[in-house]
C-alpha cells in the first residue's frame, strides 16, 4: 500500500459573471406578450358572445314565418275594426232618422292659381235622429248664418278634384265636421247633396 496523497479534483472556478447569472431573477414578459394576450382574451369574448347571439337569432325559415302571421294579425285587426264599424253604421241605421233640410247655395269662386270660375249650385239636407228633429231644428234656427258660412267657406276652399268626385266624400266630411261644430252638438250624423252642379269657367 502506497501513501500517495490524493489528487484534489480541481475546483470550478467562479467568476463574478457567472455568479450574477445564477442569482437574476426569471425574466418578466415582454409589453409585446401582454398585448398578444390581451387580444386573445378579448376575440375569444367575442367568438363566445356571437355563438351565444347566434342562437336566438331566428332562422330565415322562421322570420318569414313571423312575417306571415304579422301580416295575418295586422289584417285581423283591420278586419276587426271594419266590422265594428259596420255594426256602428248599422246600430245607427236602425234607429229612426230623419231628413232635414240645410239650405239652398249658388257659389261662385274665382281660383288665381287656374284663372278660372268656379260655379256650384245645390241643395244640403243632413241626417239626424228622430228624436233629436225638434232639438236640432232649434240649434239650426240659432245658428243659420254660422253653419251657413261654414258651408261656404268649406266650398270656397275645395280643390276642382273633390269637386268632381263622385261622392264628394271629402267635402260631406268637412261640411258634417263644421256644421256640428257650429251647432255646439254632434247631432248632425250625416251631409246630403241634391242637384249638385258644378261648373268650371
Amino acid at each position: 500500500m502506497s501513501d500517495k496523497p490524493k489528487a484534489k479534483e480541481p475546483v470550478a472556478a467562479t467568476t463574478p459573471a457567472t455568479e450574477e447569472a445564477t442569482d437574476v431573477a426569471p425574466r418578466k414578459p415582454s409589453a409585446i406578450m401582454k398585448i398578444v394576450k390581451a387580444i386573445a382574451f378579448v376575440s375569444i369574448l367575442v367568438i363566445v358572445q356571437v355563438v351565444g347571439a347566434s342562437m336566438f337569432i331566428p332562422s330565415a325559415a322562421d322570420t318569414v314565418r313571423l312575417a306571415k302571421q304579422y301580416v295575418a294579425a295586422t289584417a285581423g285587426e283591420a278586419a276587426a275594426a271594419g266590422s265594428h264599424e259596420a255594426e256602428a253604421g248599422d246600430h245607427a241605421a236602425v234607429e229612426d232618422t230623419v231628413e232635414v233640410e240645410l239650405g239652398t247655395f249658388n257659389i261662385t269662386h274665382f281660383n288665381p292659381a287656374s284663372n278660372a270660375t268656379l260655379s256650384i249650385d245645390f241643395e244640403l239636407y243632413g241626417s239626424v235622429l228622430a228624436t233629436d228633429q225638434v232639438e236640432f231644428e232649434h240649434l239650426l234656427e240659432k245658428n243659420k248664418v254660422r253653419v251657413r258660412e261654414q258651408v261656404l267657406m268649406t266650398l270656397h276652399a275645395a280643390q276642382s278634384k273633390d269637386l268632381s268626385d263622385a261622392g264628394l266624400g271629402l267635402i260631406k266630411r268637412q261640411i258634417l265636421e263644421k256644421t256640428n261644430r257650429a251647432l255646439g252638438h254632434p247631432m248632425l250624423h250625416e251631409v246630403l247633396f241634391s242637384k249638385f252642379n258644378f261648373v268650371e269657367r
